[in-house]
């Protein structure tokens, strides 16, 4: 049988067909099969990483237009891109010191 992927609100009005086939997944067991275990040093890690992303603080800055252009076409994400950059110019200082 295929993937059967259903996406019902409240106000939907579902046929008899519909409501029989989610009532018969009700109690159809999860297949986990095709999901690697994770080892406690992946998991340490992770838990490491959520640690680290909520120690992230709001800054404000102020910048060209042409500036936030041009990191905007680089797409979604492009902040989290920035904020890698600003990271990694700390262990450049010779790319802090073209700009002073």
């Amino acid at each position: 049988m295929g993937i059967v992927r259903v996406i019902a609100t409240e106000n939907d009005q579902l046929s008899q067909e519909s409501l029989a086939r989610m009532a018969a997944l009700k109690d159809r067991p999860i297949d986990y099969s095709d999901i690697p275990k994770n080892t406690h040093e992946e998991m340490e890690e992770m838990r490491l990483m959520a640690i680290e992303k909520r120690k992230k603080q709001m800054f404000s800055l102020r910048l060209k237009t042409s500036t936030i252009d041009w990191w905007k076409s680089l797409g979604d994400g492009y902040t989290g891109v920035m904020a890698r950059f600003l990271d990694n110019a700390r262990n450049h200082p010779d790319w802090v010191i073209k700009c002073l």
